[in-house]
């Protein structure tokens, strides 16, 4: 939105504190103003991706890969608690439909470990990891991004990748499921749940 806002409206990116709710009003009040999906649409997200990239993926990655980059990113007490839960073995696996690395790099601090990570790239691996227990590991539903393959765009989010799909369903089956500050507003997912 804010990237939106700037370059229709003529205004410098960097001149916008986005933590400042005035802010925020005013570019929602313009998106308002165009008729796009409200605040909190299920749609919005894509909505805006679309906008903004179209179908051109590498701009995507290359936006993603920006807002996401190590530097820019901080754990907070409950990546940490996540990480600590994995490292002792209270947890074994996680799925998250986000795409940056906040978990990998909390689960690093902690343990001094690299933690198996599956993505949409080489998703048909996670449901080996799980049969052979190659415990801890996460999973990326809308992929990771670091990689072309990202689930962003409306269309993109129709389906889940099926691999990554029946490693999830066997792993609630097998373990069972807590939910942990997930929305709900992916379709997909929720048919996957």
């Amino acid at each position: 939105k804010h990237r939106y806002y700037c370059a229709q409206e003529n205004q410098d990116v960097a001149a916008h504190d986005l933590s400042n709710r005035a802010v925020q009003a005013r570019i929602q009040a313009y998106m308002d103003s165009k008729s796009f999906p409200p605040l909190w649409d299920p749609a919005e997200y894509s909505f805006y991706f679309e906008l903004l990239f179209g179908k051109d993926y590498a701009e995507q990655q290359k936006y993603l890969n920006e807002a996401l980059a190590t530097e820019k990113i901080s754990s907070t007490i409950g990546h940490r608690a996540l990480a600590a839960l994995l490292d002792l073995g209270l947890a074994r696996l996680i799925f998250t439909t986000n795409f940056d690395e906040v978990v990998e790099s909390a689960y690093a601090s902690i343990s001094g470990k690299n933690l198996t990570t599956f993505h949409l790239e080489g998703s048909y691996a996670a449901l080996d990891a799980l049969n052979a227990e190659r415990f801890p590991f996460y999973a990326k539903v809308h992929g990771d991004f670091r990689y072309q393959t990202v689930k962003n765009l409306t269309e993109d989010l129709l389906q889940n990748d099926l691999e990554i799909q029946k490693c999830l369903v066997a792993a609630a089956v097998r373990f069972g499921m807590i939910v942990s500050g997930y929305s709900g507003r992916d379709d997909n997912v929720m048919a996957m749940f």
